[in-house]
């Protein structure tokens, strides 16, 4: 038998890994990661995530020397890396995890062609993906566009089997290993570096975190909507990286019949339902996937903007997102949508601009996830909300974090305001600002915007543009 290369990419596990279990079975196994200037140091680049990514790395490579083998390093244009490595080596085969953004697929559409030239097949592989994407389609052979039916042609859908992790490799000698980059080299900060260790990167953490995820899938439906308890998963930053298996996630929650499993399971096809519109309509990169949208009169704030950012609207629940963003590289779902509508209908700002926020912070920032859902938030992707529909984070931090448990946490200037103003300090009277100690436009500022003026304005605008 020959020798297999396994590319690494979004797939950084020993556990279930079509890609990796396919190639240990050739006669010698090559494992590399391509450090990919455009994905480090793009337009998306974030130091958080690279951190991430270094110390998921170092892990595998651990991994894979406990089984015999070790992670290669290559840097630059995978088209040239891969194939000098193939024929450093002698491989036939390279194995991959299939992903779906147009950055990958062009990537490996060129790195096909020059492994052609030297007869070395590029095998793809299901494991990124939970099911396989590509053969999702309508009766009449196109992608869907909309959630509700992909999610019934997702669910028939055939499954592969979980992948057996291999337990000892054989990697040939004389292999040039390369090097890991350097945290420098990456723009890894310390304060980065914090976010990623607190947040557990690698596969021993995810895993720790997936089976904790299957074994509390009862309570998901109730507590995921309530972000004071911090009882959600966690587990986005792992599949983007794929320190963990979606499939293998799946296939944990099939053997439930509660419905917080269904809940969970559904979050899953969410996510192959986003890199299945990114796949077929890579346009959405950066442009509104409603051309009816497209050239939508943006609000240009750079001040409102920025205060956004930093959670300073004078809106306590958005407040308290963006402040967890920037403390934890990470922001519980039911806010993330709250903080998007505002900044795309309350103060009318061009949803690109939140986009990039989230993807230079976000842990778990994930071109097809991230596009996908702020598209949803402005009223203008793929199955997005009416834009009618506006949300208001006075009833969402009442109804989602009664107790103040949340803003609390992360807008401890309120900490001592009652809960009948928490939700809306600008509606207490002086007396009682002052014996919580709170002055706004000091201590903390008033709203950038009237949430009812500009919720209308928002719709006003939204129903012209639309026509």
């Amino acid at each position: 038998m020959g020798t297999a290369i396994v590319w690494f990419r979004r797939d950084l596990r020993m556990s279930d890994n079509p890609a990796l279990a396919a190639a240990a079975e050739a006669g010698g196994i090559v494992p590399v990661f391509c450090f990919e200037g455009g994905l480090y140091g793009g337009r998306h680049g974030s130091a958080n995530r690279n951190a991430y990514l270094r110390a998921s790395l170092r892990e595998l490579d651990a991994s894979l020397r406990d089984a015999g083998s070790k992670l290669h390093y290559r840097s630059g244009d995978p088209a040239v890396q891969i194939r000098r490595l193939a024929a450093e080596c002698g491989a036939d085969v390279v194995h991959v995890n299939r992903d779906h953004t147009a950055h990958a697929r062009s990537r490996d559409r060129r790195v096909q062609e020059a492994l052609d030239g030297d007869d070395v097949e590029l095998a793809g592989h299901t494991g990124i993906s939970c099911a396989e994407i590509a053969k999702i389609e309508t009766g009449s052979g196109g992608p869907y566009r909309v959630f509700t039916p992909f999610s019934k042609a997702w669910m028939a859908a055939d499954r592969r089997d979980v992948a057996t992790k291999p337990r000892k490799l054989r990697t040939p000698t004389g292999i040039e290993v390369g090097k890991l980059l350097s945290e420098e080299r990456l723009g890894i900060t310390a304060e980065a570096k914090r976010i990623a260790g607190a947040a557990g990167p690698g596969e021993v953490a995810g895993r720790k975190l997936m089976r904790e995820a299957a074994e509390n899938a009862a309570r998901y439906a109730k507590v995921r909507d309530l972000p004071g308890l911090d009882e959600t998963t966690r587990l986005s930053p792992p599949l983007h990286f794929g320190t963990v298996s979606a499939r293998e996630l799946e296939t944990l929650l099939a053997e439930q019949r509660s419905e917080g499993a269904k809940a969970l399971r559904r979050q899953i096809c969410w996510r192959d339902f986003w890199l299945n519109v990114i796949r077929h309509f890579p346009a959405n990169r950066t442009k509104e996937y409603d051309e009816r949208f497209r050239g939508m009169r943006w609000h240009d704030d750079r001040a409102s903007l920025n205060a956004w950012k930093r959670g300073e609207t004078g809106v306590p629940y958005v407040d308290a997102g963006m402040r967890q963003l920037l403390a934890e590289g990470w922001m519980h779902n039911r806010v993330r949508m709250a903080v998007a509508s505002y900044l795309t209908k309350n103060l009318l700002i061009d949803w690109r601009e939140g986009e990039a926020h989230f993807m230079e912070h976000l842990l778990d920032g994930d071109e097809s996830q991230n596009n996908g859902n702020w598209q949803w938030a402005a009223s203008v992707g793929a199955d997005p909300q009416p834009y009618f529909r506006v949300f208001n984070p006075v009833r969402q931090q009442r109804r989602f974090d009664a107790d103040g448990t949340y803003v609390r946490r992360w807008v401890p200037e309120l900490e001592r305001l009652p809960d009948k103003y928490l939700a809306e300090p600008w509606e207490a009277s002086e007396e009682v600002l002052e014996g919580a100690g709170v002055r706004l436009g000091s201590d903390y500022p008033r709203p950038l915007v009237d949430l009812e003026d500009s919720r209308e304005e928002a719709i006003a605008r939204y129903g012209d543009q639309r026509g």
